[in-house]
C-alpha cells in the first residue's frame, strides 16, 4: 500500500521511518535530536531501568533532510536487547511524523520475517548481518540479538523535505535481573545493508538499561568480570564454557601455570548433589591464547557432575583456583574490583544459575 499526501504540488511521504537512534536514510541526512531509555519509576522520578515483567518504552526523537526522490521504500529500524527479552515476540514499534496529515496519529512497525532478507545483506538475515558487522557493541556477554522492524506502508519521499519523527520501542523486559547497553540501528529496504554510511547509522545507548527486582543473579552483559559463562541459557544437558577473564583486573591467580575450576552443583532446594574440587584435566582451565590471559573449561554439566537420573541441577556454585588452593578468585574479589567496594573477605563463590528462555 501506498499513500500520498500533496504539499506545494507534489506528492509527499506521510510515514517515514521509525527508528530508534543514529540515523541516515537513502535520501539525504537523519539526525537524532534526543534519544531516552529512561522510564518513569513508582516514586515519579526516571532512571534507565524497569522491574522485572513491565514494559518499557525508548523514545527517539529527530529530523530528516531529504536530498533526493525515492518511491515504494519501506523504512528498517533495529534493536539489540538481551535474548531473554525475546523482543521478536514482545515488542512493538511505532512513530508519528510531521509528514502526516495526522501529527498525532501513531503509525504501525512490524517485525521482518527471516525469509525476507537485506538487499545487500550477502544472503544473511538482517540480524545475522547485524551481529556480523556490529556485535554485540560495547557489551561484554554475546546472549543478545538485533530484532528488526520495517514500515507496514511503503512510502515516497522527496527532495527538500525536512520531516521530523518520534519513534517508540516498547517491549517486555523478561524475568531476569541484568544490566546490558542496548543498540539502535536504522536503514531502508532500497539499500538494505550496503556498504554506504549515508543510508545506514548505529548507536549504542550511552549508558547501560538495568532490569531490578527479579531472583536470582545479576547478568551483567555491560561491565568486564573475572568469570563469564556462555550461553547463558541452558541447561544440565547442554555444553557451557565457564571462562576465568584473568586479564581485566589485577590478580594473584594469572602468575600461576595451572588454573583450575572448583564447583558445587545444587538442586532447587538448595540441596548438595557434588562437589569437584580435585586438580586434575578434568578440572583444568585450557589458556585461550597467549595473547590475554582468559582460561576457559567446556563441558556438560550432567556428565561432569556425574548426576543420577532423575536428578535436576538448579544452579552451581564456583571459584578459579590455583593447584594447591592457596590463591582463589571468587565474587567476592569481584565485587571488589567492578563494584569499587572493600572485599568482604568471605570468598563468596560465583553462581551459574541453570536457565531456559
Amino acid at each position: 500500500m501506498r499513500k500520498k499526501y500533496i504539499i506545494n504540488n507534489k506528492p509527499h511521504l506521510k510515514r517515514i521511518f521509525t527508528v530508534v537512534v543514529v540515523i541516515l536514510v537513502l535520501i539525504g541526512c537523519v539526525f537524532i535530536d534526543s534519544v531516552s531509555i529512561l522510564q518513569v519509576q513508582e516514586d515519579g522520578t526516571e532512571a534507565a531501568r524497569a522491574k522485572v515483567n513491565t514494559e518499557a518504552t525508548f523514545t527517539i526523537k529527530g529530523s530528516i533532510t531529504c536530498q533526493e526522490d525515492h518511491n515504494d521504500v519501506r523504512f528498517v529500524v533495529s534493536f539489540l536487547a538481551p535474548k531473554s527479552w525475546n523482543v521478536r515476540q514482545n515488542g512493538t514499534v511505532t512513530y508519528v511524523t510531521t509528514l502526516h496529515t495526522d501529527q498525532d496519529e501513531v503509525l504501525p512497525m512490524r517485525v521482518i520475517p527471516e525469509s525476507s532478507l537485506p538487499k545487500n545483506g550477502g544472503g544473511r538475515t538482517w540480524g545475522e548481518a547485524l551481529i556480523q558487522d556490529y556485535g554485540v557493541g560495547p557489551n561484554v556477554l554475546n546472549d543478545m540479538e538485533w530484532v528488526s522492524f520495517e514500515t507496514v506502508d511503503k512510502w515516497e519521499i522527496y527532495n527538500g523535505d525536512k520531516p521530523q519523527y518520534t519513534i517508540y520501542i516498547k517491549t517486555n523486559v523478561g524475568d531476569q535481573n541484568l544490566k546490558a547497553y542496548l543498540g539502535f540501528f536504522v536503514n531502508h529496504t532500497d539499500d538494505g545493508i550496503s556498504t554506504s554510511a549515508d543510508h545506514k547509522k548505529i548507536k549504542f545507548s550511552d549508558e547501560y538499561f538495568e532490569v531490578y527486582g527479579g531472583v536470582g543473579q545479576i547478568i551483567d552483559f555491560a561491565n568486564e568480570h573475572f568469570n563469564k559463562a556462555q550461553p547463558l541459557a541452558s541447561l544440565q544437558d547442554d555444553f557451557v564454557t565457564f571462562s576465568f577473564n584473568g586479564g581485566v583486573y589485577a590478580n594473584n591467580l594469572t602468575s600461576e601455570d595451572e588454573v583450575y575450576f572448583e564447583a558445587q552443583a545444587y538442586d532447587a532446594n538448595d540441596v548438595l548433589i557434588a562437589d569437584i574440587s580435585e586438580k586434575t584435566s578434568k578440572t583444568l582451565m585450557v589458556r585461550e591464547s597467549q595473547y590475554n590471559e582468559v582460561r576457559n573449561l567446556t563441558f556438560w554439566p550432567a556428565q561432569f557432575f556425574n548426576v543420577a537420573e532423575g536428578v535436576t541441577i538448579s544452579y552451581i556454585k564456583y571459584v578459579f583456583t590455583n593447584r594447591d588452593g592457596s590463591i582463589l578468585i571468587t565474587q567476592s574479589d569481584d565485587d571488589a574490583v567492578v563494584n569499587e567496594v572493600p572485599n568482604d573477605g568471605l570468598n563468596r563463590p560465583f553462581v551459574f544459575e541453570f536457565l531456559c528462555y
